[in-house]
């Protein structure tokens, strides 16, 4: 179970002490950044309707498995999921960092099956929204179809962002910055800070995530410690110079 404290920050009420939550989506301090945030109270209910488990996940714990049938999108109301593909050589690839307040799973749509592994980071809570019910709602209610379309959209912005990285064969120091203001982006939509960032990956999933090893991660987060561009401890990262953090992006390749 997450901590009661960090629980009472989503609620503002006492939970159940189970896997299963009795949140609102009225009173979720994450709703602006989620379905919710179109909705007008009356439609807001009708959606809340549908929404079969709001789950908790130890870390570690597995929320969905690769090939298996997708029924459902999840968005995360508290901790951290990280998705990754195993493909048939073994060879296993980070391929989604989803943070509070983001929706994830839509790749599973066209095929009908999971196209990937979603495995809690930390402890987690989780709201699971299935996606027929979703579907049907949306075509009675074309504000939350818009919103749907909204964030499919932004994931898929977001998505070939990181794909170009790959493309253009980006310098391992361009991808480390690129990914460190990705998460400052990311917290200013959520309120928070976007200076004082948590990692929510390990640097090994990091590297996987940005095509580089381990090493190049750790010696490219130490090179931007060194220029007094960031401060890290552990997982703990501020970045104390943002203007130069965002200048190896802007720099034309040597």
């Amino acid at each position: 179970m997450l901590h009661h404290k960090v629980v009472a920050e989503l609620i503002g009420s006492s939970l159940l002490c189970s896997h299963e939550f009795n949140l609102s989506c009225d009173t979720c301090r994450m709703r602006m950044l989620c379905l919710p945030a179109a909705l007008d109270p009356h439609h807001l209910g009708a959606l809340e309707g549908i929404i079969e488990h709001r789950r908790t996940l130890q870390s570690g714990d597995y929320l969905y498995h690769q090939n298996q049938p997708f029924t459902a999108l999840h968005a995360i109301l508290t901790g951290s999921i990280k998705t990754y593909s195993t493909h048939e050589d073994g060879w296993i690839r980070i391929t989604g960092c989803h943070l509070p307040g983001e929706i994830f799973g839509f790749s599973g749509i066209d095929q009908s099956h999971c196209r990937s592994t979603a495995r809690a980071l930390e402890d987690t809570v989780v709201c699971e929204i299935p996606f027929d019910d979703l579907e049907n709602l949306c075509r009675k209610i074309p504000d939350l179809q818009s919103r749907l379309l909204h964030l499919m959209s932004q994931r898929m912005v977001e998505d070939h962002e990181l794909a170009a990285q790959f493309m253009h064969k980006r310098p391992a120091r361009k991808r480390i910055a690129a990914f460190l203001l990705g998460l400052s982006t990311r917290a200013a939509r959520r309120g928070d800070s976007t200076t004082e960032l948590h990692l929510p990956m390990s640097r090994t999933d990091i590297g996987s995530y940005l095509g580089i090893t381990l090493e190049t991660v750790c010696r490219e987060l130490a090179r931007l410690e060194k220029s007094g561009i960031i401060g890290l401890h552990k997982r703990e990262l501020t970045i104390l110079d943002l203007p130069r953090l965002r200048a190896p992006i802007c720099e034309d390749p040597k």
